[in-house]
């Protein structure tokens, strides 16, 4: 639930008493107001976005809609996918277990993976950490000379992953914009019903 500034807030009470274009005009301002949030998200953000349906880019998300019991119901953030919630260690950091480590996928095969849900130990690949090192290698058998063929890494290992992601901050300080966007939209919606 966010808190608007006191017109905004006025204006969502009132909400079903508005007439139809305004309620429409309110709708479509939010709509506009959230988009430009998540495009505030992508550029505040202190990390790499990768487009596509399952990077984080691809899922972050927001509507807005008229609602028969709640007015408008609208929300902004990240669609749900299989898998660790990679958005969540993003935002406010994450830490391996005691003497264990998180793998984080660096090559395209391994992003896609994960992107669908898939981890290293269900990847089928065969996966080695060679000694002293902090990278997941694919092992790929010997050549004829008894040399390692090459190995390509898919995974890093590290202990934590700081917040980076800043979704929550950014969200919040849009507050004002996001009331200013219904009103916006409720006062087109007020030229079109004279």
């Amino acid at each position: 639930m966010m808190l608007l500034d006191t017109n905004a807030a006025n204006l969502m009470r009132r909400f079903r008493t508005l007439p139809k274009a305004m309620r429409d005009g309110a709708v479509a301002g939010l709509r506009r107001a959230l988009m430009t949030v998540e495009g505030k998200v992508t550029a505040n953000a202190g990390l790499k976005w990768r487009r596509g349906g399952a990077g984080l880019q691809g899922r972050l998300t927001s509507y807005a809609r008229a609602d028969a019991a709640l007015g408008i119901d609208a929300a902004i953030g990240f669609r749900k996918r299989r898998g660790f919630p990679y958005e969540l260690a993003q935002e406010f950091g994450a830490t391996a277990k005691a003497g264990g480590a998180m793998t984080v996928p660096i090559s395209p095969l391994a992003r896609r993976l994960s992107d669908r849900g898939i981890g290293p130990r269900d990847s089928g690949i065969k996966l080695f950490r060679p000694k002293g090192s902090n990278v997941l290698l694919e092992y790929r058998g010997y050549t004829r000379g008894g040399g390692l063929r090459e190995q390509p890494a898919h995974y890093a290992l590290v202990k934590s992953i700081r917040p980076r992601l800043g979704f929550t901050k950014t969200v919040t300080a849009s507050f004002g914009e996001i009331g200013d966007g219904i009103i916006r939209g409720a006062m087109t919606g007020v030229t079109r019903t004279k």
